[in-house]
């Protein structure tokens, strides 16, 4: 059964000049190997005509690398389910799954047919204890990058829990006021009665941005799932309208300086689906 999280994100810019905002974004933690067949409520969520549903598709989709380095990335064969490319994955990366690990998504539906997610996180157990995970980081030009968190990434905090946590060179255009050769530092927990995941950034070994999605669970019915639609209406779109609102008004207001994207093609390494931007020729 999905579990649903009233949730929001907070993203904090620190430097060089402070920018902060907090929104509403309902998120939903779901088996990876049943995802097309999940169901919620008796209408809002997975059914022919349902607001909200999944598509195996849009997540860790397989396409080839844009300047790919480090160790060899695998998505997978044509048609194979997100389970499966999820564990072809890791495999690439040394850290083979048995059959018996679970693959748990963390990320927002489809609404009402639009699919965006800025970033989505897969974390797999094996009875019942976090193994590893991949967290996956779209861009507003439709690129993603996918980082694995393996063993060597296992922590545990005060109280026993593990969780994963990364810092790992970004290489990856994601905002025009952030330079491309920083650095981000992913914490993953298995999601529980809460969520709790945060993606920070570094550059020149300080921490300059932090973002966290956060949330309580509650019951994945359609009466909840219909509040949820009045307080973040138009999910995907409004999550799209705010990224450039911000990066306007970071722009226009706070005159923070903006980097082209075409600006730092040798930085930006193993994405999936450039631009033609960056594919087509240089000067």
């Amino acid at each position: 059964m999905p579990r649903l999280y009233d949730a929001e994100v907070m993203h904090a810019r620190l430097q060089p000049k402070r920018h902060d905002f907090t929104h509403a974004a309902f998120a939903l933690s779901i088996d990876a190997a049943t995802l097309e067949s999940a169901r919620g409520g008796r209408f809002m969520l997975g059914r022919r005509f349902s607001p909200y549903c999944f598509r195996d598709r849009d997540f860790l989709p397989a396409a080839d690398l844009f300047q790919p380095e480090g160790i060899s990335q695998d998505f997978g064969v044509a048609g194979q389910s997100l389970d499966g490319r999820f564990r072809a994955f890791v495999a690439a990366q040394g850290e083979p799954l048995p059959a018996r690990a679970q693959i748990t998504l963390v990320a927002m539906p489809r609404a009402f047919g639009k699919s965006y997610n800025p970033a989505v996180f897969m974390m797999a157990t094996v009875d019942g204890e976090l193994a590893c995970g991949i967290a996956e980081v779209h861009n507003t030009f439709g690129e993603r990058k996918a980082w694995f968190l393996g063993k060597a990434c296992l922590q545990r905090d005060y109280d026993g829990d593990a969780y994963l946590q990364l810092r790992t060179p970004k290489r990856f255009y994601v905002s025009p006021f952030s330079k491309l050769d920083t650095e981000f530092e992913f914490t993953l927990r298995l999601p529980a009665a809460r969520l709790a995941i945060t993606v920070d950034h570094y550059e020149d070994g300080h921490k300059s941005l932090v973002s966290a999605w956060t949330g309580k669970q509650v019951p994945l019915t359609d009466l909840r799932l219909l509040w949820l639609t009045v307080k973040s209406p138009l999910l995907i779109l409004k999550v799209i309208t705010l990224i450039h609102l911000h990066a306007a008004w970071l722009w226009l207001v706070k005159k923070l300086p903006f980097r082209r994207k075409g600006a730092d093609i040798p930085d930006q390494r193993n994405l999936r689906h450039p631009t033609s931007e960056l594919t087509g020729p240089h000067d």
